[in-house]
């Protein structure tokens, strides 16, 4: 009996979500984006395979925030990049998904130290959620088979919506634009390179065993854009930090400190002049 309602708690957690995050994918499909090809939607499940086999969630939870820089804001439509903070949901349990915020207030404000997320009102959230292939929506699963897109790990693959919190506590869902679709590429492409260089501090947080303490990162690394993606340039530069809100300056900053200490300024000026 006991094994049984065990079976039957997985297969409910499964398919309801649990933990940390705004609950499984909305059922969204990327074939009802306006001016979608096959060819983008193959490279974005591509993308999404490589940062999932780089598993960040070993290490990462939902506290874990990073800035993402990509290209320039005359780049974007509005003049400014849509979606700057990243987070990942599911490393201790729950949905595996990743979540990009406005802006790290906003991420902030919707992070507690609870199990839950807030659901901050009038708030968007544009979410990969990795969902098990036979918990998809028909559309989806219909897509995945005619496109042949590749998949996530052994039997999962992303779900890719912007989900809005309403007043009521409700969620609603809408489809991505091509603008959000070719940034979220970047970001990922990105953060499978930057994220592993990540180093574990010595001293971690008092009463939170479980929660890694990271030293503070900032990369930058070059993507290369697929064909379907293209906009003048082969290449944009995606600059990813750890907090969010990291610039050179402070990094050169704080190496100059240490390394004085130390007494290694020949270091810190090496390291001065690589970062100009």
């Amino acid at each position: 009996m006991d094994l049984h309602l065990k079976n039957l708690f997985g297969r409910f957690q499964d398919q309801f979500g649990s933990g940390p995050g705004l609950g499984p994918g909305s059922g969204v499909c990327l074939m009802n984006v306006e001016g979608i090809s096959s060819n983008i939607i193959q490279s974005i499940f591509r993308a999404s395979a490589s940062i999932y086999r780089s598993e960040p969630w070993k290490r990462l939870r939902p506290g874990h925030l990073f800035g993402v820089r990509v290209g320039k804001d005359s780049d974007w439509s509005g003049k400014r990049q849509p979606f700057q903070c990243v987070q990942f949901i599911g490393g201790d349990g729950g949905d595996i998904a990743i979540y990009m915020y406005r802006s790290i207030n906003y991420a902030l404000k919707m992070t507690d130290d609870s199990w839950e997320m807030v659901r901050v009102p009038n708030v968007e959230v544009f979410r990969v959620t990795y969902e098990l292939e036979s918990l998809m929506l028909p559309a989806n699963k219909k897509m995945v088979k005619s496109l042949s897109l590749e998949v996530s790990g052994a039997d999962r693959f992303p779900v890719i919506d912007v989900a809005r919190c309403m007043t009521s506590g409700e969620l609603q869902f809408r489809n991505p634009t091509l603008e959000e679709l070719r940034l979220v590429f970047a970001v990922m492409k990105a953060l499978s390179l930057v994220h592993p260089l990540l180093l574990q501090e010595e001293k971690q947080v008092r009463g939170l065993p479980r929660v890694i303490k990271f030293s503070p990162l900032i990369e930058t690394v070059d993507v290369q854009w697929p064909p379907e993606m293209f906009k003048g340039h082969d290449f944009v530069a995606v600059t990813v930090s750890h907090p969010p809100g990291q610039s050179y300056e402070q990094n050169s900053k704080e190496n100059a400190v240490m390394a004085g200490e130390d007494d290694e300024l020949e270091i810190v000026s090496s390291i001065m002049t690589n970062l100009r």
